[in-house]
């Protein structure tokens, strides 16, 4: 032990003599960490190789590959969750159905008709509508 008689009086203060604190970890943005983490997940990639090309630890990137995955996990679950169930968005065109036009006498009474068309593997059928109305439709539609 040294004894305080070698501090009395001596300068703790100087420039010299303050240690340094060591650096704080460096924050990596998230978009670089998604980079390295997809990197990695390619076929015949090696994490640890990858780690060393970026000067990364391979902990922290073993870490970030599971947070990664977290993720997708949550968002697969989120998608297939039992709520939305076999439902899907399809793209769906809106057309406003011709009306009959009122000052046009009908001379013979309309009968519903049932039509079914098939272009590749599509097939559009409409049921129920009088002959002439299901014609405007279908002339509408193709236009």
């Amino acid at each position: 032990m040294v004894p305080a008689k070698y501090f009395a009086g001596a300068k703790m203060d100087r420039p010299d003599d303050v240690v340094a604190a060591e650096p704080k970890r460096p924050n990596f943005p998230e978009a670089f960490r998604r980079s390295i983490v997809e990197e990695t997940l390619k076929p015949g990639a090696s994490a640890s190789r990858i780690a060393r090309e970026h000067d990364l630890n391979v902990n922290m990137v073993f870490k970030w590959r599971q947070r990664y995955r977290k993720e997708m996990e949550a968002v697969a679950t989120r998608i297939a969750s039992p709520d939305d169930a076999g439902m899907g968005l399809l793209p769906v065109n809106v057309i406003d159905a011709p009306l009959p036009a009122k000052t046009e006498p009908s001379t013979t009474m309309s009968t519903s008709c049932e039509v079914e068309i098939e272009v590749g593997k599509r097939r559009v059928r409409i049921c129920g509508l009088s002959m002439d109305l299901a014609e405007r439709f279908l002339r509408d539609c193709l236009k």
